[in-house]
């Protein structure tokens, strides 16, 4: 006999009612077994399956109380009783899949619901939010998200869409399990665009010496999913090499991963190559949501703004701000467990930070990359790179035997300074490392 596939349905019934039930029969007929979770704010609809006055006696309130409140606190208190109760159902083996469709208050729900459960556990969230910033929905998690065309109402169109989701969610249930594979320790790998030459160097040389690697895209979520991923102990090292999340996050960009951006490996102890990959920018979207003092401000050596592409627009950080980045990097490794590395390229942090025209280090054009700017003393390093040690000599636990810094005399891109990063991790995954490896090196300095 087959197994059942259990999917929740999730949603504001109260407004959505109708909807919910039509997913929750498309589930059906997909061959799926829906149970209906009620999420509504405002009246109790009697029909579903786990109705609301359920979901809140689970954190010790009822109807009465809820529906008497402000909405967006009612909401809270629905939330916490319906993440124990998937969160009690998934550990019963009675909940394969989630699926739920809302307007914006409902998405902020269920998308809240979802970020709860593991990675693997399949989500859908047909959201007429999707079609705009999805981030705070999605956050760390496998959520997929589908724009479901109308806010409300069964249709001719919207059927359509809903059936189709309401057959993914099972499908993605009921999917055979991957085969099994050897189970590899896991490198943690951040990446840009501007950094991807040095991130796939130093990635092919793990997974030649039977590593997986896995590279996040360093936009803000990606930073905080490696965060999340490290604390939850499936990262055996990282090579946290881009790190550019952090200026977006003190400076304003719009791909910041927060406040807690390079704590994780430190926490946890395990090995860690630092660089300043990508720092060289700020990231905003359209150059009309660059800030406006930014404009006033292309004088300072190492600002500029450049539009990479119809939605990305960069600013280039200046050499006080390097300077306080190296500040704030240094008190984040200050306080690290485990062997760490930080590791500065000194002619150059990316493809834009490139001092002439260099296609094997991400820059075509025949002129310097736009971000950089040279050091008047010391024209081949950059003056950004030379501000950025300055904070590291005034900041860095030099006492620390755990902890290095090693000032090299390439660009971040350079196979070579890939090969250092590669090196240095592996010896620490070894445990061969110690504090002073490789800056017997003619380019590498100390700090």
């Amino acid at each position: 006999m087959a197994k059942k596939i259990h999917i929740v349905v999730a949603g504001i019934l109260d407004t959505k009612g109708n909807e919910i039930r039509y997913i929750a029969e498309r589930i059906r007929a997909a061959g799926g077994e829906p149970l209906i979770l009620e999420l509504s704010v405002g009246k109790e609809a009697g029909w579903a399956d786990i109705g609301v006055s359920e979901v809140v006696k689970r954190v010790g309130s009822s109807t009465k109380e809820i529906f008497s409140m402000e909405r967006a606190k009612a909401s809270d208190i629905i939330v916490k009783g319906a993440i124990e109760i998937v969160v009690d159902l998934l550990k019963k083996g009675k909940m394969d899949g989630i699926i739920a469709m809302a307007g914006s208050m409902g998405t902020s729900m269920a998308t809240r619901v979802m970020q709860t459960l593991p990675i693997g556990v399949p989500k859908v969230m047909l959201s007429t939010m999707t079609s705009g910033d999805v981030r705070p929905y999605v956050g760390t998690k496998d959520i997929c998200m589908v724009y479901p065309i109308a806010e409300v109402g069964l249709n001719s169109v919207t059927r359509k869409v809903l059936n189709n989701a309401a057959g993914a969610v099972v499908g993605m249930a009921s999917a055979p399990a991957p085969e099994k594979e050897e189970e590899k320790p896991l490198i943690g790998c951040m990446m840009f665009g501007v950094t991807t030459p040095a991130v796939l160097h130093a990635s092919k040389y793990f997974e030649t010496r039977g590593y997986d690697v896995m590279i996040n895209h360093a936009v803000g979520s990606g930073g905080q999913s490696m965060e999340e991923l490290i604390s939850d102990g499936y990262i055996t090292g990282i090579l946290d090499i881009t790190t550019h999340e952090i200026a977006d996050f003190m400076l304003g960009g719009v791909l910041s991963a927060g406040p807690d951006r390079l704590t994780a490996a430190g926490k946890k102890g395990i090995p860690q190559v630092v660089a300043p990959g990508g720092l060289d920018v700020i990231n905003f979207t359209t150059p009309d949501s660059v800030p406006k003092h930014y404009e006033n401000e292309l004088d300072i050596p190492g600002r500029i703004i450049k539009v990479h592409n119809p939605t990305v627009t960069v600013v280039g950080t200046s050499l006080d701000e390097a300077h306080r980045i190296a500040v704030h990097i240094a008190q984040k490794l200050n306080k690290a467990k485990g062997p760490t590395a930080l590791c500065v390229p000194m002619k150059g942090w990316g493809a834009y930070d490139t001092a002439k025209k260099s296609p094997e280090l991400g820059w075509a054009e025949d002129s310097p990359g736009p971000t950089w700017v040279g050091d008047p003393d010391r024209k081949e390093w950059s003056w950004r790179s030379q501000y950025f040690v300055k904070g590291l000599r005034e900041a860095i636990d030099r006492n620390k035997k755990n902890l290095d810094v090693l000032i090299v005399d390439r660009h971040m891109n350079e196979t070579a300074f890939a090969d250092l990063l590669a090196e240095l991790l592996d010896e620490m995954l070894d445990g061969r490392w110690g504090k002073g490896s490789h800056h017997d090196m003619d380019e590498v300095y100390e700090l």
